[in-house]
């Protein structure tokens, strides 16, 4: 029961730690903790693929704003997010 408690995570040490790989490189123990919670949990397995879809959308972002081409956000869309925001 001790060896299934050590490669199990909760969701919240599965989130930090998927958070954390975006940064550095996990221990392989972290490593291996992690793809085996998301290979049965759902939410995690989401959670990892939004924060993959919102790191690489910001690195193209601040990517296109060093290169000289400075987007802006519509007020439409400022205030849509604004409303979504406030729902949550």
């Amino acid at each position: 029961m001790k060896f299934i408690n050590n490669l199990l995570h909760n969701c919240e040490e599965t989130s930090l730690n998927i958070v954390k790989s975006e940064e550095t490189s996990l221990s392989v123990s972290e490593w291996l903790k992690v793809k085996f919670h998301i290979a049965f949990c759902k939410c995690c397995r989401n959670f990892g693929k939004q924060t993959k879809a919102m790191d690489k959308a910001l690195q193209y972002h601040f990517h296109e704003n060093i290169s000289g081409k400075e987007t802006k956000a519509s007020d439409a869309l400022k205030n849509k997010i604004k409303e979504n925001l406030q729902k949550m």
